[in-house]
Formats: structure tokens, C-alpha cells, sequence
């Protein structure tokens, strides 16, 4: 990594991070760093779109509860939200009972859509594997006297 030029790393950087954090309280200890070796698997967008939305396709199901404040003022403040949520979740439903619906729909076609690319792909791939070879040039015609 290069921002300022060429007398700056990434070790240094990090390290310099690493000592702020460090001298700040908020360093977790025994947290080894970021992995900055290896290169991660190829992750197919087609794939992982309709597997997102399928997980969030129901707009009524809740994200987790959590708050930053630790103790017990956090405790009592994901309670707070716990018995919001519980109490007003005949409201989330109906307000929501139609973002539901279409969510699926939109799944669906994008599901629909994917299988298609992936057989247009295919297809593709097939055609440009029968592709004759292209033809010889043609030697030039001379007149005749």
C-alpha cells in the first residue's frame, strides 16, 4: 500500500495503528491482525445476490438486537428494544405485509433471471467452441490480357 509515497508500508502503518489502539485501551488482546496473505475464493455475485435475498427477504423478521453501551445500561437498553419490538410487532407486520410479498417476487425473478445468464453462458461457451475456423485468404484475381 502506497499512499504518500514510497516511505511508507503497510507493516508500519498497521504497527502504528496497532500502538494508538494499544495505548488507547481498545485493543483486543490476543487479536493477530488482519490476514493480508492468500487471495480469497472467487465468489459467484449471481450466487450470493439470490442467496441474500432469500436471507432478508422477509422484511418483517428483526436484524439482531444490540447497542454499543456496555453493563448494565446495555442490558437494559436491548431489553428496552426487546419488549419495543415484541409489543409493536402486530404493526411491523401489517405495515410491512406487502414489502414481504414483493421481496419474494423480486427473489423469484432474480432467481429466474441468474438461471438464464448461467444458460446464456453456457450456450456461449458451446458456440465459441464449434466456431469453424475462419476461411483462407483468397489468392488475387489477375486479369486476363
Amino acid at each position: 500500500m502506497k499512499l504518500l509515497g514510497r516511505d511508507i508500508s503497510t507493516d508500519t502503518v498497521l504497527s502504528w495503528v496497532g500502538e494508538r489502539l494499544k495505548a488507547r485501551g481498545l485493543a483486543e488482546s490476543g487479536h493477530g491482525g488482519a490476514a493480508m496473505e492468500g487471495v480469497e475464493p472467487r465468489v459467484d455475485p449471481l450466487t450470493f445476490n439470490l442467496e441474500a435475498l432469500s436471507r432478508h427477504a422477509d422484511a418483517t423478521r428483526g436484524l439482531p438486537l444490540e447497542t454499543h453501551r456496555e453493563g448494565l445500561a446495555g442490558r437494559a437498553v436491548v431489553l428496552a428494544k426487546k419488549v419495543f419490538r415484541t409489543g409493536a410487532q402486530l404493526f411491523i407486520n401489517e405495515a410491512l405485509g406487502r414489502q414481504v410479498v414483493f421481496n419474494g417476487y423480486v427473489r423469484d425473478s432474480y432467481a429466474q433471471l441468474s438461471a438464464e445468464v448461467m444458460r446464456l453462458r453456457e450456450r456461449v461457451a458451446e458456440l465459441e467452441g464449434q466456431a469453424a475456423p475462419p476461411p483462407a485468404p483468397r489468392k488475387p484475381r489477375t486479369r486476363k490480357k
